[in-house]
């Protein structure tokens, strides 16, 4: 831990009570919160970003779009409009939030609505589109809101059990909250994670009886997308330039790595705003080069950088996803 955030203890300290007494309002029922007559699923994690919320709701996204009438909500982070905005396929990127966007666009046919208050945006949602569920993007902590099935995401690399409250640490409630969550996933996990590794983590988190817990990892797909589409394996013992703008870069540079892949990585903050000086800046250093970026950064990117392309990559089960899928269709039916 750094000397600056052990400095920051005593903010910890007060972050940590006030998150306490908001949640023992909320557990007691002091203050009130919303229910509504259709499953609701929370999509969410403890600490800010990085464990893949939304590659799982793209994931939850994939297996049930056919079979049923989803409306996703988030927040849409960062984006330059306010209030409830439902997206559509001419909607901008700034205006509406990056990871909204990303969903509306690969997957058209979904319905894709941003609202800071998840509370007003189910109602504007219920009053456009007769669904029978509605996702939620990054919303455990809207407690203003009764949900149906609660999903939380914990890093493998760096889970819950071993952080700490902001702003010393990366958690934005105390670990505690966990025992809120219907379902935990250990995400990001090493492909050859044995079984003994895993009742390790699940010592250490202790869940509940009602609680499950899976393991996930991210898989990468072997081609790159842009105006063109390449093969991963194009790109072994070449120099590219990797750009990143989101809160957890391990994997992707573990990746790199063992595809014997070279690269000079500008790291941005989760969200980043590309100013033109970043422009400016990427296109000198990726003269001639192929520019690898994130699906989210690559839509902010695209108009500016030549020979850009986007790495894709889908959320895979270590074990136990039909009885995941047997969890989502108790709810759902």
């Amino acid at each position: 831990m750094s000397m600056l955030r052990k400095l920051l203890f005593p903010l910890s300290l007060l972050f940590y009570i006030v998150q306490v007494f908001r949640n023992f309002l909320y557990d007691k029922n002091i203050i009130a919160n919303s229910k509504f007559n259709i499953p609701i699923i929370s999509v969410g994690n403890l600490s800010v970003g990085g464990t893949g919320k939304t590659p799982m709701v793209e994931y939850l996204l994939a297996k049930y779009i056919e079979k049923y009438k989803i409306a996703i909500l988030s927040r849409g982070y960062k984006r330059k409009s306010k209030g409830f905005v439902k997206i559509n396929e001419k909607s901008d990127i700034s205006y509406v939030g990056d990871e909204p966007f990303i969903l509306k666009k690969y997957f058209p046919e979904s319905k894709v609505y941003v609202s800071e208050n998840r509370v007003s945006g189910i109602k504007s949602i219920l009053e456009d589109f007769d669904c029978d569920l509605i996702i939620l993007d990054d919303a455990f902590q809207h407690r203003r809101l009764s949900v149906n099935l609660n999903i939380i995401l914990t890093n493998y690399s760096c889970p819950f059990y071993n952080d700490y409250i902001m702003p010393v640490g990366n958690l934005r409630e105390p670990f505690s909250s966990y025992k809120r969550a219907d379902i935990i996933i250990v995400s990001k996990c090493p492909e050859n994670l044995s079984s003994d590794e895993m009742d390790e983590i699940k010592l250490k988190i202790k869940p509940k009886k009602n609680q499950k817990l899976f393991f996930t990892k991210i898989k990468y797909k072997d081609k790159i997308f842009g105006d063109r589409i390449l093969k991963i394996s194009n790109l072994t013992g070449k120099e590219i330039v990797l750009i990143t703008g989101i809160a957890e870069t391990k994997s992707i540079e573990k990746y790199f790595n063992e595809k014997k892949i070279k690269f000079k990585h500008l790291k941005y903050s989760d969200h980043h705003k590309y100013s033109k000086n970043d422009l400016n800046l990427i296109n000198k250093i990726s003269k001639n080069k192929n520019v690898l970026t994130t699906k989210k950064d690559y839509y902010k990117l695209k108009e500016n950088i030549n020979n850009l392309f986007y790495l894709d990559i889908e959320t895979n089960f270590l074990k136990d996803e039909l009885i995941f899928h047997e969890e989502i269709n108790k709810l759902i039916n």
